[in-house]
């Protein structure tokens, strides 16, 4: 681990392109901070605390990811209705409002569009009915999806759970109500937002999402919130190989870097730049 960066320092990306560190990147760089040379963007600091913050987050969804195996279908089912039903609670629910207007007043203050920030009730309607969508939706996992006969024996498709599937999207609260529908397979989910949005988010983890998950009898870290504002976490989330899918929503360039980031370290992505809507489900 190095304890200092010299300016001049050539590092090479996964592709072989060489990025030279400059003057400015040496003097930011702290000891456990980690270089990362990326084709499209050259050399991304991260610092350990944001590696920290998203590498602990991974640590625990990977362990409730492993314990899912022995949740009941019916658990996932309950945690769907019960997660409707905390959002669903008029003093959960203005709590939430409460710390989004914190959010919108914050964004507003530093010049920052809100069109999407604002938590209403149509937006919290609609979360609502999407969770119980999920709810009714049939499981893949375990499903024999396909199966071929032959004399004597017979091949099946089977559905499995996916894994962990990681989430960085911008300032839209709402996403994460709709992203929760990867645990219907029997995955595990785990989100950055922008931090714009972060109180909010905050807000609904602790208040619908973790009682709803520890009611149904699921892991409490079955849904993760990789708490930091900080660009660098979202990097650091990507760059992790415990991840089974990374879906990225927001601006073109942003959605771009982390694909690439994600990419590099083998990990399957779904971007959407520029509009567009994504479904993640338990694989074959």
């Amino acid at each position: 681990m190095l304890d200092h960066l010299e300016p001049g320092t050539t590092i090479l990306s996964a592709s072989g392109e060489a990025f030279t560190v400059d003057a400015a990147l040496a003097a930011q760089f702290e000891p456990g901070d980690s270089i990362i040379a990326n084709s499209a963007a050259g050399l991304l600091r991260i610092p350990a605390r944001e590696r920290e913050i998203a590498g602990g987050s991974v640590a625990d969804c990977a362990a409730a990811f492993e314990a899912m195996d022995s949740v009941a279908d019916k658990q996932i089912v309950a945690f769907f209705h019960k997660f409707a039903a905390a959002l669903a609670d008029d003093s959960r629910w203005a709590r939430i409002a409460e710390a989004n207007a914190a959010d919108v007043a914050d964004a507003k203050s530093r010049g920052r569009s809100t069109t999407r920030l604002v938590v209403t009730e149509k937006m919290r309607q609609n979360m609502i009915e999407g969770l119980r969508g999920w709810a009714e939706t049939p499981s893949r996992r375990d499903a024999i999806l396909e199966q071929i006969d032959h004399d004597g024996f017979r091949i099946e498709l089977v559905g499995a759970a996916l894994g962990i599937v990681a989430f960085v999207f911008e300032g839209r609260p709402n996403v994460l109500a709709d992203a929760c529908g990867v645990l219907r397979g029997g995955n595990t989910a785990i989100f950055r937002i922008g931090g714009d949005a972060l109180a909010t988010a905050r807000e609904i983890m602790s208040l619908a999402v973790r009682p709803s998950l520890v009611d149904a009898g699921l892991p409490e870290h079955a849904v993760c919130l990789v708490d930091s504002p900080a660009h660098a976490a979202g990097w650091s989330l990507f760059l992790d190989q415990r991840l089974s899918l990374a879906v990225a929503r927001g601006s073109g360039p942003a959605v771009d870097l982390l694909g690439s980031l994600a990419q590099s370290a083998g990990t399957p992505v779904s971007l959407h730049g520029t509009g567009g809507a994504w479904i993640a489900a338990a694989g074959g």
